[in-house]
């Protein structure tokens, strides 16, 4: 052990190595990955089945599951079952958070990404590689911003939201609960809840459950 604060990474997939890579630029030391779908070991660390299977005392857990509705089942999965896990935001290095911002327990900004002036990033929420949400703005909880999404100020987006690669928000725009905005659209006005959106200017295609796949 290095002295660095031990961590355990929920999952074993892509965002799971995301995760992995930006706790261990912010100075954590993972020590297992926890994926009962997988056993060997990944990124030099082992997979584990189940966090019982740890040989040490973990503390520190993060969320490395990339679907919003399957990473929120999994935290108050965790947080329901009666251990004091804790969830410590996990902030790449070479990520911006400004000093007034909020960042919630067990929330991703993954490296380039940029958190603005006043923001408030949810439980479990997710900022991928070089997005940013400009000041004032509000991703809630266990929404995501992939890669390269950007938002005007004062937006605000609601719960297990879906803003696609390079996507870009205007400013003063609120989306709904379970949501999604397509990859490389442009949202210019408010969006309902369980809509998909898509194009420049986005339009929504159809509705969508909390726990159907995005597109």
């Amino acid at each position: 052990m290095s002295g660095n604060p031990a961590l355990a990474i929920i999952g074993a997939g892509g965002h799971a190595l995301s995760v992995w890579d930006a706790a261990v630029s912010a100075g954590f030391e993972p020590v297992a990955f926890v994926d009962p779908l997988k056993v060997g070991s990944f990124c030099g660390i082992p997979v584990v089945s189940t966090l019982g299977e740890l040989d040490h005392q973990v503390a520190d857990l993060a969320l490395g599951i990339g679907a919003n509705f399957l990473r929120q089942e999994e935290y108050v999965r965790l947080i329901e079952g009666g251990k004091r896990y804790r969830f410590p935001p996990i902030i790449h290095r070479s990520a911006w958070v400004s000093p007034s911002a909020s960042i919630g327990a067990g929330a991703v900004v993954l490296s380039a990404a940029s958190v603005g002036a006043g923001c408030i990033v949810g439980v479990g929420a997710i900022l991928n590689t070089s997005s940013s949400l400009d000041h004032s703005s509000k991703l809630f909880d266990f929404a995501s911003l992939g890669p390269g999404a950007h938002t005007g100020g004062e937006v605000q987006i609601g719960k297990r939201v879906m803003v696609g690669l390079n996507a870009g928000i205007f400013p003063r725009v609120v989306v709904g609960d379970d949501s999604v905005v397509g990859a490389h659209s442009l949202l210019r006005d408010d969006l309902d809840d369980h809509s998909v959106s898509i194009g420049v200017p986005a339009v929504v295609t159809r509705r969508r459950g909390t726990n159907e796949p995005y597109f």
